[in-house]
């Protein structure tokens, strides 16, 4: 049993779904890069090439996420702000 009234509990299971559903976008865009960064991989070995990048690629994809990370961060810190004080 929850202590929570019925408006904060809905209100509370509404931002927790939205939090679940970005978490669900970025955790299917994250396999898609790096997918694409295999394939890649994949064919600069195939041609000979050394993969002297890839190690910045996986850089590049951590400044990404985490600039993903920030930006959802300040997303749900804003929402909150806004349902607290409608509460």
């Amino acid at each position: 049993d929850s202590k929570l009234p019925s408006a904060v509990r809905n209100t509370l299971l509404e931002l927790f779904g939205q939090i679940e559903r970005e978490f669900e976008n970025l955790y299917l865009e994250n396999l898609e890069l790096r997918r694409e960064i295999d394939t890649l991989n994949e064919r600069l070995a195939g041609e000979g090439q050394t993969i002297d990048g890839a190690e910045l690629s996986k850089g590049q994809l951590k400044t990404k996420a985490s600039h993903s990370t920030s930006q959802l961060s300040q997303k749900l810190k804003t929402t909150y702000k806004a349902s607290t004080s409608k509460v």
